[in-house]
């Protein structure tokens, strides 16, 4: 193959897909000195404090197109959030970007959206089936130069903070506060 010759050949037992855990957090525009960034690590990102989302379900994909000779790869995080109720602040997610780190299953850490942002587009839906979701399905998408960026670990990165969701559907966290989305 053309130029690809690393981890490509190698058999894996760790092949398991899904993600274990998502982090959200407010896209601020950092200048390229602020964020360090090796091959296709992040190794030095400023101070941010990141939120544990929890999620009935998630994935992620990203796919390339090339937009005025530049190749350009969307990413896009979906995550379902079962269960509509009128205290909901689940559309306040609309009113600004933002930045999401996952971990999936096999231990990768990627982050989302680090140059340019994601937006979220929001859907309340309940299917015709009892299994069908009956609730929201948040899809974060944003277009970057480059592939998602690897984390060696979330505790490396002294800038990160972590605060914790307690209830998806309200987005109260641990100290009892509601998180505003501007």
């Amino acid at each position: 193959m053309y130029g690809i010759s690393k981890d490509i050949l190698k058999l894996c037992k760790d092949l398991q897909g899904g993600i274990d855990t998502v982090y959200l957090f407010p896209y601020v525009k950092y200048n390229r000195k602020q964020i360090t960034v090796v091959g296709q690590k992040v190794t030095v990102f400023p101070n941010t404090d990141i939120y544990k989302v929890h999620s009935t379900s998630s994935s992620f994909n990203e796919t390339t197109e090339f937009e005025g000779g530049s190749e350009v790869w969307n990413q896009s995080l979906t995550l379902q959030f079962p269960k509509t109720t009128v205290l909901s602040e689940i559309y306040k997610l609309t009113r600004s970007f933002y930045r999401a780190i996952y971990i999936d299953r096999i231990g990768n850490i990627r982050i989302l959206g680090l140059w340019n942002g994601l937006e979220a587009n929001i859907t309340n839906e309940t299917g015709s089936e009892k299994e069908s979701l009956n609730g929201y399905r948040v899809t974060f998408t944003g277009k970057e130069d480059n592939q998602a960026y690897f984390l060696n670990d979330l505790s490396i990165i002294i800038g990160f903070d972590l605060k914790i969701f307690m209830d998806g559907n309200t987005a109260i966290f641990q100290d009892g506060n509601n998180y505003i989305y501007n």
